[in-house]
């Protein structure tokens, strides 16, 4: 049952017609996994914690940097260089100490993420890359977990809740039945060139928050089997029905060895590069290498990739590099996907890590 303080806590929510014990008592017994605490992570965590999930986990191995705090406002100028998802959970823990809340500092991947999911009812996608979406829709799918999906470009917000067991019986659409395959580099913008307001994201985060609590409570909503697109620009939301495909569950993990992205650390990096058995390959824009770059460094813009394979050398270890690591990886699925490449590396951090980790005389942007 409800704690006296409890019923404190939520007695306005407990005041709506269509909201009672028993609805709130589901979401006390609820376990939400949310991952990813940036933009939309932000978002999502307060709302779900103050609206009385009883259990939430966070996942996510990244660190506060500046140019978050424009869209990541529980964070502080103060707490820059800190872990998000300690962060994020000390944060919620202070909002509302009638949850548990635990956090995890590291990436999801498909070695970890049966672990993650499997003990939760239903996953938050707070991610910001085609990897983790596509990781996280597959052990969902497989483990028959519902998640809610949000991403963002420029004005614009996608939002569906993903294989979401409805009344009927029937699920709801994949991530792979919305979006089937990763894009292909051209269709890929430049994460740092594209540029965002924090509002969008936290417009985003937020609506995630409120189909994971009518998804749980009970209630229908126009999400669970459509793909909703918000503007920002007219406040038009559209929404696109889709249905599971029949062969949802079957065969998702396509193309496992060319998905998988090889993530190798700063240290390593540079003790290849030492001893010349690896070579960088820097898919950065041209003004961001004339800010920061690494001797001998082979430079080519993500955009400039599939016109120039050729100059790419395939006999030695390629450290594919961006400013933060995630252009770099999807340079990297593409190379393996459509040209074969056996010898990527992703340079977990980008040349900002390198910057903090290995040569402080490397500027920071």
């Amino acid at each position: 049952m409800l704690t006296p303080s409890e019923l404190i806590r939520y007695q306005k929510q407990l005041k709506l017609p269509e909201w009672d014990i028993e609805k709130q008592m589901v979401l006390k017994s609820s376990h939400v996994l949310v991952v990813g605490a940036g933009g939309l992570g932000v978002a999502a965590l307060p709302y779900l914690a103050a609206a009385g999930i009883g259990q939430i986990s966070i996942v996510d191995p990244d660190v506060v940097d500046l140019s978050n705090l424009g869209r990541q406002v529980i964070y502080t100028s103060a707490e820059v260089g800190q872990s998000k998802a300690l962060l994020a959970q000390r944060y919620l823990q202070n909002l509302n100490p009638e949850v548990n809340v635990s956090s995890f500092e590291v990436k999801l991947t498909s070695e970890n993420a049966a672990q993650f999911i499997q003990k939760a009812d239903l996953v938050v996608d707070c991610t910001d890359n085609f990897a983790s979406r596509y990781v996280i829709n597959d052990f969902c799918v497989s483990l028959e977990k519902p998640f809610v999906y949000a991403a963002i470009h420029a004005w614009e917000g996608l939002l569906s809740v993903c294989n979401a067991q409805l009344p009927n019986g029937t699920r709801t659409a994949t991530y792979r039945c919305l979006f089937p395959e990763s894009p292909n580099m051209s269709e890929i913008p430049n994460c740092d060139e594209v540029g965002v307001l924090g509002f969008i994201p936290g417009i985003m985060g937020l609506l995630q928050a409120k189909e994971a609590i009518f998804y749980l409570a009970g209630f229908p909503s126009p999400a669970q089997g459509a793909l909703l697109r918000w503007d920002a620009r007219d406040m038009s939301m559209k929404h696109f029905k889709v249905e599971q495909e029949p062969n949802a569950a079957i065969n998702i993990f396509p193309k496992t060895s060319l998905d998988e992205v090889r993530e190798i650390q700063v240290g390593e990096a540079f003790a290849l590069l030492e001893q010349n058995l690896a070579y960088i390959l820097d898919v950065r824009e041209m003004d961001e290498f004339s800010i920061a770059s690494l001797a001998d460094s082979l430079q080519i813009p993500m955009s400039l990739v599939p016109n120039n394979i050729a100059s790419i050398p395939v006999l030695k270890k390629c450290l594919v590099m961006c400013h933060h690591g995630m252009r770099s990886a999807h340079v990297i699925r593409f190379l393996q996907q459509e040209k074969g490449f056996t010898n990527l590396y992703n340079v977990a951090g980008g040349i900002d890590a390198w910057s903090l980790k290995i040569d402080a005389s490397v500027p920071r942007y």
